[in-house]
């Protein structure tokens, strides 16, 4: 398998964001990426996509778009589409109705910073998703740094603080995303996951100075989304373009904070009659045994649909022999700044 590193939620001057499409590139490849996916709010930008070039690297730069429904009060229900080739706004006043065109476009669609608190100091709302009487949407962002952030925006003296020393403040994606994850698994759910960013480039009163929060190089150095790709990236836009989506879709990839450890080469496998990786599905027709790799020692949690099943403290391997069926994910965890951090979020291997 081979590993990339990408991003797939930010935004240009096209709905809310700063920097355009040639400079988000620039910013992606100074901050080690392999690839970006924009996602404008309720617009699909055509032309934009390619490889983008900034001293001797290149990354990949494809389009989605962040659906939402303009009229719904108060705001909420953000959508992330991908894939899709066209654009979905006709569709956002339905939430089934959107996921169903979604899926019928060939694309994917993961609910959009689904547990989201409001900001009054900044005079933004509870962005997070509201209507959960939905089926057929490819997962969840479980982990929005930018809507993370805005927990620490509780008064002016917490969140200067949180905006010039960010770092001391996340650490890890909001409880309730987990938790809901972990409830559509149990229910025998194919629920992927991803980690992005949210980048915007937007620059904010703090205190008496402004300052930009938070610039997009420094969010494409923090939550990224690392993908095992069957066959590496040869430089062909569809070739790579298919490969990258594809990945997301099934869900073979894993959450990375990498600003306080790079996440690469981390792996969590497993094995009974056949092999799978994260994202699949393995039948349990002689037993199973599940192994996880992780780059640095860690404290590496395996869990069952919410439930802790194994764990291992200080430590880059764990396995384990299950005897249930069921959704197993793993995360990780190291100590940052005087506290544990949450560092790796797998997605799922589905063991039938």
């Amino acid at each position: 398998m081979h590993e990339i590193t990408g991003n797939m939620h930010m935004h240009t001057p096209y709905s809310d964001g700063e920097m355009g499409h040639a400079e988000i590139a620039v910013e992606a490849i100074k901050a080690g990426l392999d690839f970006v996916i924009v996602t404008d709010h309720n617009v699909w930008v055509e032309g934009v996509e390619g490889y983008y070039e900034h001293d001797g690297r290149r990354v990949l730069l494809l389009v989605g778009e962040e659906v939402h429904d303009t009229r719904r009060q108060p705001q909420a229900n953000h959508f992330l589409v991908y894939g899709a080739e066209k654009e979905m706004y006709p569709y956002a006043g339905d939430p089934q109705q959107l996921i169903n065109a979604v899926n019928e476009a060939g694309g994917c669609g993961f609910i959009a910073h689904p547990f989201d608190q409001p900001a009054p100091l900044i005079n933004e709302p509870d962005l997070g998703w509201h209507d959960w009487d939905i089926e057929g949407f490819t997962g969840l962002e479980i982990w929005n740094y930018m809507s993370n952030f805005k927990l620490y925006l509780t008064d002016k003296l917490t969140a200067v603080r949180a905006v010039f020393n960010p770092e001391k403040f996340i650490t890890g994606p909001v409880p309730a995303a987990l938790q809901k994850w972990d409830e559509l698994l149990a229910q025998g759910k194919r629920v992927a996951a991803v980690g992005n960013s949210d980048a915007h480039g937007t620059t904010y009163p703090v205190g008496p100075w402004r300052r930009v929060v938070f610039p997009y190089e420094f969010l494409f150095r923090a939550v990224n989304t690392h993908l095992l790709l069957k066959e590496p990236l040869n430089g062909d836009l569809a070739h790579d373009k298919a490969l990258i989506l594809q990945a997301i879709g099934r869900g073979q990839s894993w959450i990375g904070y990498d600003m306080i450890q790079p996440t690469k080469g981390f792996r969590f496998s497993g094995q009974s009659l056949t092999k799978g990786q994260l994202g699949d599905e393995i039948r349990m027709d002689a037993g199973a045994t599940l192994q996880v790799k992780a780059p640095v020692q860690a404290h590496i949690r395996l869990l069952r649909h919410g439930q802790l099943v194994a764990e291992v403290e200080r430590d880059t391997h764990l396995t384990h022999i299950p005897v249930n069926t069921g959704a197993y994910r793993v995360e990780c965890y190291l100590p940052y700044e005087g506290k544990p951090r949450g560092w790796i979020f797998s997605n799922p291997i589905y063991l039938r």
